[in-house]
């Protein structure tokens, strides 16, 4: 009976005694990338055949608003651009022309870099490339 009892109040101490304070809920972090990490000059480097080496070309990239972009590819205007973000992903797709046939590009901005894939409409290609980004040239001190 004295263990019962003792074990009795053990249990109702234990039920008395207030709960921790709840964890705060944890912060949700802000995303490591934004929208605007796109904008700027590209340096591309194409890898158009398995058996040639990779030829290289410019793309420029300008974030507008409500998923729009705005830019050129191979010299070429888009004709329509769009990114999305979601989480950490930031991914973008476009069109342009050389005059002949459309072109579909999409890339995905991964550690710094992008990478995409180009597809030739009519053509019967896919092209694989990976951009960096231009470093701006300092202003002359004057």
């Amino acid at each position: 009976m004295k263990r019962l009892s003792l074990l009795a109040a053990f249990l109702l101490a234990a039920c008395a005694t207030p709960a921790a304070p709840p964890a705060p809920a944890a912060e949700i972090a802000a995303p490591a990338i934004a929208p605007a990490d796109l904008n700027g000059t590209w340096d591309v480097t194409m890898f158009w055949s398995p058996t040639e080496p990779p030829s290289s070309t410019v793309m420029v990239l300008n974030v507008a608003e409500d998923g729009k972009l705005t830019g050129s590819f191979y010299e070429s205007e888009f004709l329509e651009a769009e990114y999305s973000m979601r989480g950490d992903t930031l991914a973008f797709g476009s069109v342009t022309t050389d005059g002949t046939a459309p072109y579909s590009h999409s890339g995905r901005l991964v550690n710094g870099k992008i990478e995409g894939q180009t597809l030739s409409q009519g053509r019967d290609f896919l092209m694989i490339w990976v951009a960096t980004r231009r470093e701006e040239a300092a202003p002359a001190a004057g």
